[in-house]
């Protein structure tokens, strides 16, 4: 009988990445809604530059929810705008 010998290398970053994909996608679709500053997280923008140039935009507006002095927006129509806004007028 040959001696059979397996070597497995495995790349934590690799496999961190990959995690924290997954993970995203599972959170992107779950989420309700989301405030400004969950969007300049999920944007990489500043909650001024998402004010001024989404947040007023009547697109965007539609899909907003106020209590209290407080905005959120319900998270899949607001990005889904927010792209279209991007992909129209940028």
């Amino acid at each position: 009988m040959i001696p059979a010998e397996i070597k497995i290398e495995v790349n934590e970053n690799i496999i961190r990445e990959q995690l924290e994909k997954r993970v995203n996608e599972i959170v992107d679709s779950t989420l309700l809604l989301i405030d400004v500053k969950g969007l300049a997280k999920k944007l990489s923008m500043s909650e001024r530059f998402i004010e001024e140039e989404f947040l007023h935009d009547p697109r965007i507006k539609l899909h907003e929810v106020k209590k209290n002095r407080k905005r959120w927006y319900f998270y899949k129509p607001t990005i889904e705008a927010i792209t279209e806004i991007l992909r129209t007028e940028w």
